[in-house]
């Protein structure tokens, strides 16, 4: 997770490459499922953890295709969907409709997750913060 952080003037900010993904759906877990334990989350003990709310993902309106005039041809509606696995029951995935046309466009997605991680980090902190045991 450190590789994610950039230092700022007023804190940190979370990079947008936290949330690339070869398939273009960020995984996710679904903290109710974990019982709310975000060490459930860690795949590495040094990781951090931060939250995010379902709600202000699926709000993410900047996802968007453009015409060459500025205006939209396509917005993409952004979802969190419960996607378990055979190790996983908490894992969900952040996924478009429709689908991206361009990894282009789901750059603008991984933006809008950064810009989401960094306020909640600087509004409530981290669930499990990386820098702990510095």
């Amino acid at each position: 997770m450190k590789d994610y952080i950039q230092p700022t003037n007023d804190g940190i900010a979370i990079s947008s490459q936290a949330f690339s993904d070869r398939g273009l759906k960020p995984s996710v877990d679904r903290a109710i499922l974990n019982k709310n334990d975000p060490s459930k989350t860690q795949v590495n003990l040094r990781d951090g953890v931060v939250s995010l709310l379902t709600s202000k993902i699926r709000k993410i309106d900047e996802v968007k295709k453009l015409a060459q005039d500025g205006k939209e041809l396509t917005v993409y509606k952004i979802d969190v969907v419960h996607r378990p696995t055979e190790t996983n029951f908490a894992h969900a995935q952040i996924e478009p409709s429709p689908e991206y046309e361009t990894k282009n466009i789901f750059r603008k997605l991984t933006h809008s997750l950064a810009f989401l991680a960094t306020q909640r980090i600087r509004e409530h902190g981290w669930e499990i913060d990386p820098y702990k045991d510095i």
